[in-house]
């Protein structure tokens, strides 16, 4: 029987994941791509996901064996979106695309958990709008809130989910127009179990472990490392009530004719309504008091007394944490190839989705997550190399095998530049361990690669710098 090869080739320069593995047995070829996105907003991340996209429509000659799209996440899915004539009209035929099972239509659990999310992301866009709104006006502070907040969000669909004939190709939309282009080129759609174990299709092939996502909700929305022995952290937010309060507040649930606040309507004026001095059902005698005396004390008073952008406040924290639970839906897989050695792919599992992969084991030789961890040889490492995607002593620590090789999709200056205060990717501490541990075998999005710390021709780069791969079985 022939031995089974694996190339992973990663490309670089977009703080998005998109790693194209081609399998090798014998004369056998198949290719399996792993998300396909860029950070939005990049310079340029168009015409860099549709060179991305040529160069796997030239390396696999037009044919995917297998797609997987671990989560709907801008940096994992964009690039389906801007190459959308190879990837979403039939320019790339794909044979299987594995989904995890937050994405299955009709599965009572994954339609709630949607739901839920669907409704934090309309609320962050609205902040954002409200915020843009605001800050055009010279509201101070609002500036703050929509930088801190757009690099979180991609397209978002409209309230309802109700979608004009200028469809936007939102994450929720990408996701439904893989699933349509898999079947109608024949190809089959599965989603996936945490438990599962799986045969990679194609004429070449590995073994594929499920760790995650988990099932159980109290592993989804833990993101954070605990700080106390024996006790998970708890969260600052309860996101979904904040977006109640976030929606409620800026489309309005209007009774009496006055949006819903906690005061009464009869103390309630708007900036509209001041300057316009009239409320609908009251005459203006009835409120001109009230408008002069805000027109000369509050609206002439220095701006740094104003408070109308701290309602919009909550929209941070709301954003951070739909960002980390959105994450903790990643479907993770580690590869098997026949003579025991693994590929682990993290996508952005956070510390929850890590823990459960110790919650069971798999297949019929109840195989531990610990067991495969040990055999790792490559791994993809976690959103980015962020502080929370890597556990320590359930996760790198056990990741013992001396042939040990890193991949991390990240662009550092990019990185340093989001939100206000920037994003602290890659997490020193972790990319200290992970030079440690692989002996200095770490594959960046972002930098030149040393080959000579490198097996003999095991790593390539590609032209103009658009990949690196690695031949990470032999």
């Amino acid at each position: 029987m022939a031995k089974t090869t694996a190339t992973v080739r990663m490309y670089k320069g977009l703080l998005g994941d998109c790693f194209l593995i081609r399998l090798k047995s014998g004369q056998s070829v198949s290719h399996i791509l792993i998300d396909c996105g860029i950070l939005q907003n990049i310079p340029g991340d168009k015409a860099k996901m549709q060179a991305v996209a040529a160069d796997i429509v030239a390396e696999t000659g037009g044919r995917l064996d297998l797609l997987v799209v671990t989560h709907e996440h801008h940096d994992h899915i964009s690039g389906f979106a801007h190459a959308k004539a190879v990837f979403l009209e039939g320019g790339l035929k794909i044979d299987n695309l594995w989904m995890a099972w937050t994405e299955k239509e009709g599965d009572p659990q994954a339609d709630a958990l949607n739901l839920k999310f669907n409704k934090a992301k309309q609320a962050v866009a609205m902040a954002v709008d409200r915020a843009s709104a605001l800050a055009a006006a010279g509201v101070p502070g609002a500036d703050d809130i929509v930088g801190g907040l757009e690099a979180f969000i991609g397209p978002v669909d409209p309230p309802g989910g109700v979608l004009g004939a200028a469809e936007r190709l939102t994450g929720k939309v990408v996701m439904r127009k893989l699933k349509e282009v898999t079947r109608g080129g024949g190809g089959k759609v599965e989603f996936l179990e945490p438990g599962d174990v799986k045969v990679t299709p194609g004429a070449a092939n590995l073994k594929a472990y499920v760790l995650g996502p988990p099932r159980t909700e109290k592993r989804l929305y833990h993101d954070l490392p605990s700080h106390h022995p024996g006790k998970e952290k708890e969260t600052y937010l309860d996101r979904f009530s904040a977006a109640n309060q976030l929606l409620s507040a800026a489309e309005g649930a209007w009774e009496d004719g006055e949006p819903e606040r906690p005061f009464a309507p009869r103390h309630g004026l708007t900036p509209e309504r001041v300057q316009a001095g009239s409320r609908p059902g009251h005459e203006r005698e009835e409120i001109e008091q009230d408008v002069d005396w805000l027109k000369t004390t509050y609206y002439a008073a220095p701006n740094w007394r104003r408070v109308d952008a701290e309602w919009l406040g909550m929209a941070g924290a709301l954003a951070l944490k739909l960002d980390s639970d959105t994450n903790n839906t990643s479907l993770v897989l580690a590869f098997e190839a026949p003579g025991g050695e693994v590929l682990l792919f993290a996508a952005d599992a956070q510390v929850g989705n890590w823990l459960s992969w110790h919650d069971q084991t798999y297949g019929p030789a109840a195989t531990a997550a610990a067991d495969l961890l040990s055999r790792t040889v490559f791994y993809k490492v976690g959103h980015h190399c962020s502080h929370n995607a890597t556990l320590r002593k359930d996760g790198l620590e056990l990741m013992t095998s001396p042939d040990l090789v890193a991949m991390i999709p990240v662009v550092e200056s990019i990185a340093r530049e989001q939100g206000t205060k920037g994003w602290n990717m890659p997490f020193p501490p972790l990319l200290e361990r992970l030079l440690e541990k692989t002996k200095g075998r770490v594959l960046r999005g972002d930098q030149p690669t040393d080959e000579s710390v490198f097996k003999k021709k095991r790593v390539r780069t590609g032209p103009a710098d658009l990949w690196v791969e690695y031949d990470a079985l032999v």
